[in-house]
């Protein structure tokens, strides 16, 4: 186990670097969300056999809907205020889960459940466009819609793992953990998050079947590609947080130093992600079979791995409470020594 840094002071100057990382974090989650998604096609068509576009046409293809005009049916004025919605989630998620850095202690910080809940939430609204549409082609939206409604009850026992401590103060006490030894249950805790994400848009039939045109378009595809890689991040966070910088108050050129380095790491781990999700791609199953299958893998690896964690966990609160009952009881001595 690495040895666990001095708790830094907070300072103006420290707050100040914590709320310009943020914003930095969000900016590469955005930007990069787009060149991921195509990313992961390209490599589906590889193992597929097939020809796909470079990674960068899936920004060419979103640039290309935010200059064309828009043809507007009933109804798609509320399934395009649904699509700037899911965006506005999708950017609060991208800030809200941890590329390279975490905050400090006593910098405001979201717990998992919030972070979860927002990502759940972008999904539904991306949902509605093909909810709205008539006849069968609104069966694969209402399937979808559903999916991602019964995705955050799955993901309980990974939130109770978490419980009500901030996602930061988790990850700074997981990242001094082996992924080989004490920190195994979280690396199946960080798969089972990224089992949200598997299935999630990967058919070209979802985005065609979205009935949004012009700039509403855009606006859903890029909601909808930032949302796949905050699920990814977020379960590469917790299945190895080892890499991710925490300030210290040994300065401020190590803490930059480790910054590098996470940006890195998270390139790697984006890598390992994009040639999972891409071999995902292959497997071709109906799409009520596959919400059941993600739905059953998400929550069957949280359970798993919260088995897995419990004595660790639950360790500290029963030596506390043994603690106390030797103080109370005047069976002990001052020592704890029975009289």
């Amino acid at each position: 186990m690495t040895p666990t840094p001095s708790p830094l002071t907070l300072s103006w100057g420290w707050m100040f670097l914590s709320a310009l990382s943020l914003v930095v974090q969000t900016g590469l989650m955005l930007f990069a969300a787009p060149f991921f998604r195509g990313w992961v096609e390209r490599l589906a068509g590889r193992l597929a056999g097939q020809t796909r576009y470079l990674a960068s046409g899936r920004w060419q293809e979103i640039r290309h809907q935010f200059v064309r005009p828009g043809f507007h049916e009933p109804g798609d004025h509320l399934s395009g205020l649904a699509a700037r919605a899911a965006f506005v989630l999708a950017v609060l998620g991208a800030g809200l889960v941890p590329v390279y850095a975490l905050v400090p202690s006593g910098f405001p910080a979201p717990g998992l459940l919030l972070v979860c809940g927002v990502l759940v939430g972008a999904s539904l609204l991306l949902s509605l466009p093909r909810v709205v549409l008539r006849g069968q082609a609104a069966l694969g939206g209402y399937m979808a819609f559903m999916a991602d409604a019964l995705l955050l009850p799955s993901l309980v026992p990974v939130l109770v793992m978490v419980g009500g401590q901030d996602l930061s103060a988790f990850l700074a006490h997981v990242r001094g953990l082996s992924p080989l030894g004490a920190g195994a249950p979280f690396v199946l805790m960080g798969v089972a998050l990224f089992g949200a994400a598997a299935w999630r848009g990967t058919s070209v039939g979802a985005a065609q079947a979205c009935p949004l045109s012009g700039a509403d378009r855009g606006v859903w595809l890029l909601a909808e590609d930032i949302v796949q890689l905050c699920w990814v991040t977020l379960a590469g966070d917790v299945a190895w947080a080892g890499c991710l910088a925490l300030p210290t108050d040994g300065g401020v050129e190590p803490w930059l130093m480790a910054c590098l380095q996470g940006g890195g790491a998270w390139l790697l781990k984006l890598v390992i992600a994009a040639l999972l999700l891409a071999g995902m791609q292959l497997m071709v199953l109906p799409p009520a079979r596959r919400a059941r299958v993600r739905l059953a893998c998400v929550f069957l690896l949280g359970l798993l791995a919260w088995q897995a964690a419990y004595p660790g966990l639950a360790t500290p609160t029963a030596q506390d409470k043994t603690a106390a009952i030797q103080v109370q009881d005047p069976a002990f001595g001052a020592e704890g020594i029975t009289q």
